[in-house]
């Protein structure tokens, strides 16, 4: 069997999804978190059933993007029952999509959510009395509590499995029997009085703070601030334990296993290699304290509903760059994953703008970019906590120039209508097993993809053609020959190592690789590879290159393949340029900074010193005698970043006026 959850946005479909599969579907209180279906299979006392969980849709007759895959599910019919998940504050909404999917003549249930923030706000709902009203079983449920998932279960495998008529369960402790006498109706066609009531609807003084611009959106910037401190700065938590586990499993751990390798009479290549591994693990491994921090605010934010509401607070800053304000919410998630934001898009109101948000999702630093940052600032930065904080802000203005320019390719944009989630305070338990599942995927991720290829490149930099050990990033190994082009691409940044090549391009694959490959060749003393300019420019270009493979994948699964594709590589091209422009201004100074803007000058002041040449064609415009003649605007404007108003007409006179009436 075959069970569809659908609903409105933001009603707890996915939580509920969870609950009864003991899946880890992505969770947030915020609109449009379900962008895609999601299925996993259930147990319904000794039954069992397929689970899909839908992403939020109001209508089957809309046209917006986000309910594309809803409305072609519930449509196609390949279902053979209905959890419609109403959020029991706005009840009255859900109705109307109740009516569309009983007509479909599959056994259907409402299931009501929130029901505690409807008795906080004094509001009622009788659910028998609604079941009547509806001719459908109506429950309340909690998500998070066991209890009421265990009876949803059991009310779910006596009335799906039975033979009972569509919309009449038999048996006690289910809906009444007495549901078969009640006056039918179509969905939302009806009065809910004396069976449902809102109760107080006005704004509480939390909600008039938050979303007050001049306060959501400061709080916004001091809530990362004070999470960078807390992980970045020194004496902070994350920075004594990222020491802590670095030095147990790099120093202590890998140390002592080579030491008993070599002891017990193993090759030198075997200690090399344990070595070299545990040196690379210990590195990334120590970062999971510092990206628990950061992903425990974005989760507390999520669940609050403070998302929601920054994503309103922001709206007109985004329309001026061809976005809207859900675009907050890719954003913010892009600070986790890349891939997970782009595949987020698919919220967005339209193609052009969620393409747009793809191109500039690659600039948001993400989890993965972190460790590359933490293992050069340390290096090179006395105050690690400032110099983080300024590639995040960088990251920030990287992505709203890369829109700007985008808008100014390609115009077009869209109304920005979205629900606002309730706020609330988080539940912690929810957010503790939203983080540590989060972590535990970043552990198999360096367990797995990220530890077999450091394997495979310690083999392929120990080893020559002839498959004889050369020694640890010999350049007689295999990958020495084959990577040593490479480096020039990095000589502008006064990069000669082809080591540091290597490492940057092995981002590709995943972003951790880079600070696991810079591990293995140089440990914590990169000073011996760059100089400090060298150092910045490497970091502009980590900042703006193109994104590991999984976010290509997530971008040609949204945008196409094509598409994808040429974002990676005009990404790539633009690091490269950027990180060639930062080392110059750096190495030459303030010399070439001044060659460069007065280049920029001249390329801005080009369109209007053109009008003024001799010699250039001026077409005539005649006109009869005794009218007033209308202005004739140019405008040269090079690339559309400015937009000017159309010119006001010329006054006419008098007696002009009262010719025209």
């Amino acid at each position: 069997m075959r069970v569809l959850l659908i609903g409105n946005p933001n009603c707890g479909k996915s939580t509920l999804f969870n609950a009864l599969t003991g899946g880890h579907a992505k969770t947030g209180n915020w609109h449009g978190v379900t962008v895609g279906m999601t299925e996993r299979e259930a147990k319904f006392g000794k039954k069992r059933a397929i689970v899909a969980d839908l992403p939020g849709i109001y209508s089957l007759r809309t046209p917006n993007m986000e309910e594309k895959i809803s409305r072609a599910e519930i449509a196609g019919g390949a279902f053979d029952a209905a959890l419609v998940v109403a959020d029991a504050l706005t009840l009255p909404r859900t109705l109307p999509l109740l009516a569309d999917v009983q007509k479909s003549g599959k056994k259907t249930v409402l299931v009501v959510t929130m029901c505690d923030l409807l008795k906080k706000r004094g509001g009622f709902l009788d659910e028998r009395a609604l079941s009547l009203r509806l001719q459908t079983p109506v429950l309340r449920i909690n998500a998070h509590s066991r209890r009421d998932t265990q009876a949803l279960k059991k009310f779910l495998a006596a009335y799906l499995f039975s033979s009972a008529p569509l919309g009449l369960p038999q048996g006690k402790g289910t809906v009444p029997s007495a549901l078969a006498q009640g006056a039918g109706g179509e969905g939302g066609n009806f009065s809910l009085a004396g069976i449902w009531s809102g109760g107080n609807t006005e704004e509480t003084r939390a909600e008039k703070l938050i979303y007050n611009p001049f306060i959501g959106v400061p709080l916004y910037f001091l809530s990362m601030l004070a999470v960078f401190f807390l992980a970045f700065a020194r004496g902070m938590p994350g920075v004594l334990l990222k020491d802590l586990i670095e030095d147990l499993i790099a120093e202590k751990l890998g140390g002592t296993l080579s030491s008993l390798v070599l002891g017990a009479g193993g090759a030198a290549a075997a200690a090399d290699f344990v070595s070299s591994l545990f040196s690379g693990l210990g590195m990334l491994f120590s970062f999971l304290p510092q990206i628990a921090i950061l992903y425990f605010c974005l989760f507390v934010m999520e669940e609050s509903g403070f998302m929601s509401a920054l994503a309103f607070m922001t709206d007109g800053i985004f329309g001026r760059v061809g976005l809207t304000g859900r675009a907050v919410f890719s954003i913010t998630m892009g600070f986790g994953c890349s891939a997970a934001a782009i595949l987020t898009t698919r919220g967005l109101e339209n193609e052009q703008i969620q393409r747009r948000a793809i191109l500039v999702l690659p600039y948001i630093s993400c989890s993965a970019k972190m460790p590359v940052y933490l293992a050069v600032v340390s290096s090179f930065f006395t105050h690690s906590f400032f110099a983080l904080a300024a590639i995040y802000f960088s990251g920030f203005l990287f992505a709203f120039a890369a829109a700007l320019v985008a808008r100014s390719l390609c115009r077009g944009g869209g109304d920005f209508v979205m629900e606002i989630a309730h706020l609330q305070f988080p539940s912690w338990r929810l957010v503790a097993k939203s983080l540590l599942f989060s972590l535990k995927q970043f552990i198999m991720k360096i367990v797995t993809v990220v530890a077999a290829f450091l394997v495979a490149m310690w083999f392929l930099l120990s080893f020559d053609f002839h498959l004889a050990y050369v020694g640890a990033s010999s350049e007689s190994s295999m990958l020495a020959v084959l990577c040593r082009g490479l480096k020039y691409l990095f000589y502008p940044m006064g990069i000669t190592d082809w080591r540091v090549a290597l490492s940057a391009v092995s981002g590709l694959v995943a972003k951790e690789s880079v600070a696991g490959m810079l591990a293995m060749f140089y440990g914590e003393n990169l000073a011996a590879a760059m100089s400090a300019p060298s150092a910045i420019a490497f970091l502009v270009f980590i900042m703006t290159c193109s994104p590991c493979v999984s976010a290509i994948a997530a971008a040609a699964k949204e945008a196409g393949a094509k598409r994808a594709f040429l974002y990676a590589a005009v990404q790539t091209a633009v690091a490269f340029a950027l990180s060639y422009l930062v080392y110059a201004l750096l190495y030459f100074g303030a010399p070439l900074a001044m060659l460069l803007t007065a280049a920029a000058l001249a390329v801005c002041l080009a369109p209007l010193m053109r009008g003024g040449k001799k010699g250039k064609k001026v077409e005539k415009v005649h006109r009869k005698r005794n009218n007033v003649s209308q202005k004739f605007h140019r405008l040269r404007l090079s690339a559309g970043f400015v937009r000017l108003p159309p010119p006001s007409p010329r006054p006419r006179y008098p007696h002009q006026r009262r010719k025209d009436g």
